[in-house]
């Protein structure tokens, strides 16, 4: 039997060289390993631009950017913005957006954005600071128009383009000053175009309005809607705070219109033709022996004016002014207002249900108009009729009535209760309305009234002539 042979220790100088060895090879894994690390980044490097075309609207903010400007306004205390009035302290600051449209510094903005601006100045891209002056405002539309001293060179210019070519779906940018954030650039699309009576500071404004979805927040005001032919086709003035996505724009063919006489006069000379007027529904249109509700119906007509001197009456309807159709009641006052005073407009109206034609000579606004009364409650007589046939109930006119609800005089008589029921209420009449007229027929009396309600059938259309709160309306139901 072989005896056991215990294990030895190695000796010293071997043991030694082993861990030589072995540290040798553990430190060149680990420099390889460190190279590899080295060499592998924590992301994915880009190849670069692909040969795609840049964005067009990169391409627009480079041509229209640079003529975009912030406009800085300073108010005397007290005199500003309410947001911004604080009788204790010094001047207060707003800031709004414009944009330069000649190159020897007019500039277009807002006129909410300078209104009763103790001092204003404006800022380009580029940091340039300039001093302008107010050259004409109009704040029917909002808009003001300053010049600028230009003492180096020409300035960038925003190309103006036409704003009557604009298609619902398109795409717009809007350049401006938001919130204060120079020369931001949001894009949305046309959402709609010919938006109207819309409220810019608590004033309701004349003419159309662009509406889009680019995001236009406050300092926007004053600054270009582009089209993508890099042309300002309107100018952001209006947001809806109360639903994201809906701002409007001032069409900037309308704007052009009004530009020379903000640069000649400092503001615009508008004329008059001296008729109210309301829209058609087809009973109504039907009632006129009209073929269509377009148009705009005639209910009064201001003595000595215009269209009294040219022989327009009530119950006329105008379908045309000056070769521009006329197709709702509010198309009609921002043509005649933007007529030049003493030009001759031929106007194309339905009476009794015949095409005519007739010439106005437009005047200037007057000077001074009659204030608008705050409307007085009326108070109803004790003893009205009872309900006529068609669930109306009325009272004679007095003086003391006539005043209460603003009528012109004591002819008619006053709507004091209707049937739920009543034809007359389905059809828009309501308490306090005078009713001066059934269909051709004048009401002087309550008997008159009777008499003509009386002579009426089952289905005829009525037709009536009211005057509410100072103004005439006609409306139309079947009996």
């Amino acid at each position: 039997m072989k005896p056991l042979r215990l294990a030895t220790r190695p000796r010293l100088g071997h043991l030694t060289l082993a861990l030589c060895a072995l540290i040798l090879l553990l430190f060149a894994g680990g420099n390889q390993a460190a190279a590899q690390d080295a060499e592998r980044a924590l992301w994915t490097e880009g190849r670069g631009a692909r040969g795609m075309d840049t964005s067009p609207f990169v391409e627009l903010v480079e041509e229209v950017g640079p003529a975009v400007v912030s406009v800085m306004v300073s108010y005397a205390p007290g005199t500003g913005p309410s947001h911004l009035r604080d009788l204790s302290s010094g001047p207060a600051l707003a800031q709004g957006s414009g944009f330069v449209i000649h190159e020897e510094g007019y500039v277009l903005t807002n006129f909410h954005v300078i209104d009763n601006a103790s001092s204003v100045d404006v800022r380009f891209s580029d940091r340039r600071e300039m001093p302008a002056r107010v050259v004409g405002v109009d704040q029917p539309t909002d808009l003001a128009l300053l010049k600028l001293d230009v003492d180096q060179g020409p300035l960038p210019v925003a190309p103006l383009g036409d704003s009557d070519a604009l298609q619902v779906g398109e795409y717009v940018l809007a350049i401006g000053n938001p919130l204060g954030l120079n020369h931001s650039v949001s894009a949305g699309i046309v959402s709609a175009l010919g938006r109207r009576n819309l409220p810019v500071e608590g004033r309701e404004q004349q003419g159309d309005f662009i509406q889009t979805d680019a995001p236009i927040n406050p300092g926007n005001s004053g600054g270009p809607l582009v089209s993508m032919n890099g042309e300002v086709i309107g100018i952001n003035t209006a947001i809806n705070r109360q639903g994201q996505g809906i701002s409007f724009a001032i069409p900037i063919n309308m704007v052009k219109t009004l530009l020379p006489q903000l640069q000649d006069r400092g503001f615009v000379e508008r004329s008059w033709l001296g008729v109210r007027v309301q829209d058609l529904e087809p009973m109504l249109a039907t009632s006129f022996r009209l073929e269509s509700a377009a148009g705009a119906l005639i209910t009064e007509v201001v003595d000595m004016s215009p269209a009294a001197q040219a022989a327009l009456q009530e119950g006329d309807v105008i379908t045309h002014f000056g070769g521009r159709t006329i197709l709702t009641s509010d198309d009609l006052p921002w043509y005649v207002s933007t007529t030049p005073a003493g030009s001759t407009v031929e106007v194309e109206i339905m009476r009794a249900g015949e095409s005519q034609r007739v010439e106005v000579r437009m005047q200037a606004i007057p000077d001074q108009e009659r204030p608008s009364l705050p409307v007085a409650s009326a108070s109803l007589p004790a003893d009205p009729t009872s309900p006529t046939r068609f669930g109306v109930e009325v009272a004679p006119m007095t003086a003391r009535l006539a005043r209460q609800v603003r009528a012109p005089d004591e002819r008619g008589v006053l709507v004091t209760g209707m049937s739920d029921d009543s034809p007359a209420r389905q059809g828009g009449l309501r308490n306090r309305d005078v009713i001066v007229e059934v269909g051709t027929t004048p009401i002087d009396s309550q008997e008159s009234f009777e008499q003509a309600v009386a002579d009426l059938s089952a289905g005829d259309v009525v037709r009536l002539k009211i005057i509410r709160r100072g103004r005439s309306v006609y409306l139309a139901f079947e009996r």
